[in-house]
C-alpha cells in the first residue's frame, strides 16, 4: 500500500490505537458544516437517482455571484486536487517553478517535468519575499504559488503577487495560485479581480477548510483563459462532481457571513496558541490562516503526542523543513489546550 503523505489520517490512527484523536493534522474549521449546508447535502440524497450534472451549472453561478466572476471562467473538480491533476493533463508543462516548502500535490502532479524550487527561508519566517522574482526567469512553463502557503501559513503580499504575474506574463509562464485557506485570512485578498488583467493567471479554491466538508470532496478554479476551462472538461470524465458535492457547493456560496465569522474566532484562537507555543521555547511561524508551523529539537514529537491521543503533522517530509518541524491546526480553546497539556507532560517526563 503507498504511503499517505498529508494530515487527516485518522484511520490508520484509529487501527493503531483503537480509538479517534484529536486531530490536529488537518487543517479544518472546528466550528463545523453550517446548518444549512448539512439540509443542502441531506437533501440532496433524493437526486442521487439522476445523473450529476456535467457543467455544475447552478454551482457554478452560485460561486461566480459570490466571487464576483462569470460562471463561463469556472471550473469545478472533485477538490482542488481533482483541478490539479486536469490542470497537468491538459499544460503539458514541462518546466515548473515551486516554492519550498509548499503543498506536496503540486509536486506530485507534476511527475516528469523539469521542477525548479525557490527556497523559503527560516531567517525570513518563510515568507516569499522579492527574491522570488529573480527565479521567473525564460523558459519556464508554469509557477506555482500557495497564499496562504501551507505548511507555513503566510500570506503573499498583494503587491508583490502583482509583481509576479507582470513577471511570469513577461517570460509566458501561466501562473497557477493556490488560495484555497484564503477564507481565514482576516482582510485576504484575492487575485479575482486581476483574472482580466493576467489571462494566463489561474485561481485554485475549495469550499474544504473553511466549512469542514473534507469528505465531500469539491473544489473550482477561476480563470479568464476560457480555451483553458474547455479543455480541462475534456480532461476525463464528466461527471466528476457528485449531485451532494454540488448541492454542498451551492450552500456554502452562500455562508459567507460564516465564513468571516469563523476566520475572526480562528485568529484569536491562533494568536493563543502562538502565544503558548512561544511560551514553552518552540519557535512558531508567524502564520496568517487556521494553523501554525512550529519547530522543536524532538524530532519524535509526533510520536509522542500520537500516544497521547493527539494528532499532528510531521512535516519532516516537506522538501525544504526537516525532523523537528511539525503543522498543528488551530480549532478550539479545548483542542489548543489538550495539545498544550500533552506537550508540557511530555517536557515534564524528559526533564
Amino acid at each position: 500500500m503507498p504511503e499517505y503523505v498529508h494530515g487527516g489520517d485518522v484511520y490508520s490512527y484509529q487501527t493503531r490505537f483503537g480509538a479517534p484523536p484529536v486531530d490536529l493534522s488537518a487543517n479544518i474549521n472546528p466550528y463545523g458544516i453550517p446548518a444549512r449546508v448539512k439540509q443542502a447535502i441531506h437533501a440532496a440524497v433524493e437526486d442521487c437517482t439522476q445523473y450529476p450534472d456535467p457543467f455544475c451549472r447552478a454551482a457554478r453561478a452560485a460561486i461566480a455571484q459570490a466571487e464576483g466572476v462569470d460562471p463561463d471562467r469556472i471550473y469545478c473538480g472533485s477538490g482542488a486536487a481533482d483541478v490539479l491533476d486536469r490542470l497537468v493533463a491538459v499544460l503539458h508543462s514541462k518546466t515548473a517553478l515551486l516554492l519550498a516548502p509548499t503543498f506536496a500535490e503540486y509536486e506530485r502532479t507534476l511527475a516528469g517535468a523539469d521542477l525548479r524550487f525557490h527556497m523559503l527561508r527560516a531567517d525570513e519566517g518563510f515568507a516569499v519575499t522579492e527574491r522570488f522574482l529573480d527565479d521567473i526567469t525564460p523558459g519556464l512553463d508554469v509557477v506555482y504559488l500557495c497564499s496562504p502557503n501551507n505548511p507555513t501559513g503566510r500570506m503573499i503580499d498583494h503587491a508583490l503577487l502583482r509583481q509576479i504575474a507582470v513577471r511570469c506574463a513577461g517570460v509566458g509562464a501561466r501562473l497557477v495560485l493556490d488560495e484555497c485557506f484564503l477564507d481565514f485570512v482576516q482582510g485576504g485578498e484575492t487575485m479575482a479581480a486581476q483574472l482580466d488583467e493576467f489571462p494566463s493567471l489561474v485561481l485554485l479554491r475549495a469550499y474544504t477548510k473553511m466549512y469542514a466538508v473534507p469528505g465531500v470532496r469539491f473544489g473550482w478554479c477561476m480563470t479568464a483563459d476560457t480555451a483553458l476551462i474547455e479543455e480541462l472538461y475534456r480532461a476525463g470524465q464528466p461527471w466528476n462532481v457528485s449531485v451532494i458535492a454540488q448541492a454542498c457547493a451551492i450552500a456554502c456560496a452562500g455562508e459567507r457571513e460564516y465564513a468571516a465569522q469563523s476566520a475572526q474566532r480562528i485568529a484569536a484562537e491562533r494568536a493563543y496558541l502562538q502565544e503558548q507555543l512561544t511560551a514553552r521555547g518552540l519557535w512558531v511561524c508567524p502564520g496568517e490562516a487556521n494553523f501554525l508551523l512550529f519547530r522543536t529539537d524532538d524530532g519524535d514529537l509526533a510520536e509522542k503526542l500520537a500516544r497521547r491521543g493527539i494528532l499532528v503533522r510531521d512535516c519532516a517530509n516537506y522538501r525544504g523543513l526537516a525532523r523537528g518541524y511539525y503543522r498543528t491546526a488551530v480549532k478550539t480553546r479545548k483542542e489548543s489546550d489538550a495539545l498544550l497539556a500533552a506537550l508540557d507532560e511530555i517536557q515534564k517526563e524528559e526533564s
